[in-house]
């Protein structure tokens, strides 16, 4: 094995380009869905209107000019950086942008989306697909009881053996409800339904959540004409089927109290840390502009701190975010403010959002100096001492 001639040098807190390897990616897009496990990035759909083709992209049946979405599904190797597009076989849907994405298990699960023009059709199904290298055969639910209504924008989870959806919208009008469907039984049910009562948090989409315990909380997001506040955070407590409105603390700085500014079309993941679960807010948008910053929220202090050494290249907004189980935080697409002109991008950045465990450290080292590591099999890779969790990183079975 013969190594790259450069120095490594670990720098979390960093926001920092990947240079993808091999001669396929995604095209630029927005309004796609990114999720991860410690072995891959995965994207689901997207849209561009504005994309420039070639002869050989205009015969391509996963994008066209009259139907700008994209019926694609990839994977992106954290290790070796190369770029995978899956063949799907089956249940590819048309409602492609502003989907809700999460990984259970080595389940990936889409629900909702929208086609183009927006909100002319939305998707209430619940797609799965189980990773894996070869061709996708996505699955939809076959699911019983009262459905919710077709939407785009919402946020979704897992907890407690249940698949819950919260917000969204049609186009026209916006809610904050809550239903739920047990991932046992496959059977729909709503959890709160929102009346327009006092201590109900409004109605919106392209919100993100955080979970902590029994307790969801919602975090920006907005409608076609606001971005809701980040100092007013709606909480919902599963026990109590019950909503409350929390006021987290500011910023402080040595001169001034700081605050981050409301938006929507923002992204955000959580990591447990030994102070409780963190939350980190990127960019995102609102009526005045767009944003670069990268917040962080103490959830069990319910405190801000703005990550003044971690910033965007460019300002930023619906695109998407994941991060691993050792904290590295993957962010892809979307629609970049620079040189005075919007534009769709398919750049991936990462950040170290923590310090993690030392091997991790050693074990990008290694990829830093090693870039070609895939060419070499895994017998050849345990045999020179490579852990048997980081080889199945290279080379998964």
């Amino acid at each position: 094995m013969s190594s790259a001639n450069k120095d490594y040098i670990f720098e979390p807190f960093k926001v920092t380009e990947v240079k993808c390897r091999g001669f396929t990616s995604p095209r630029p897009r927005s309004g796609h869905r990114i999720a991860c496990d410690d072995v891959n990035v995965y994207c689901f759909g997207g849209y561009n209107p504005y994309l420039p083709l070639n002869t050989i992209q205009k015969n391509n049946p996963t994008w066209t000019p009259a139907m700008p979405l994209f019926k694609e599904l990839w994977s992106f190797s954290i290790a070796t950086k190369k770029w995978t597009q899956h063949k799907v076989t089956k249940n590819m849907p048309d409602e492609l942008a502003s989907n809700a994405m999460c990984l259970n298990g080595n389940c990936l699960m889409i629900y909702g989306g929208t086609g183009a023009p927006f909100g002319t059709k939305c998707s209430n199904d619940v797609i799965t697909w189980r990773t894996c290298r070869g061709d996708a055969k996505l699955k939809v639910l076959k699911v019983s009881g009262p459905k919710p209504p077709g939407q785009y924008g919402q946020s979704i989870l897992c907890h407690d053996g249940y698949f819950y959806t919260i917000g969204g919208t049609n186009g026209f009008s916006y809610n904050c409800d809550i239903h739920r469907l047990d991932l046992r039984t496959l059977i729909w049910e709503p959890v709160f339904i929102g009346t327009g009562q006092e201590g109900e948090p409004l109605g919106r989409y392209r919100h993100e959540i955080a979970v902590m315990g029994k307790k969801v909380y919602v975090i920006g997001g907005g409608t076609g004409e606001l971005a809701f506040e980040l100092m007013d955070i709606p909480m919902f407590d599963f026990e109590t089927n019950s909503w409350s409105i929390l006021i987290p603390k500011a910023a402080y700085s040595v001169d001034n109290t700081i605050v981050p500014l409301g938006r929507k079309c923002h992204s955000a993941v959580q990591i447990e840390t030994s102070n409780g679960i963190q939350v980190f807010v990127a960019g995102g948008t609102c009526v005045d502009g767009v944003f670069d910053d990268v917040w962080k929220l103490n959830v069990p202090e319910m405190e801000w701190h703005l990550m003044q050494k971690t910033v965007l290249p460019h300002p930023l907004y619906f695109h998407s975010s994941t991060v691993t189980s050792y904290g590295c935080m993957y962010i892809f697409g979307g629609i970049e403010a620079k040189d005075n002109e919007n534009r769709r991008n398919n750049t991936m950045y990462k950040v170290w959002l923590c310090i993690p465990k030392l091997s991790e450290i050693c074990w990008e080292a290694m990829l830093s100096f090693y870039p070609n590591i895939d060419h070499f099999d895994r017998s050849t890779l345990l045999h020179v001492g490579i852990p048997r969790h980081f080889v199945e990183r290279v080379h998964p079975q």
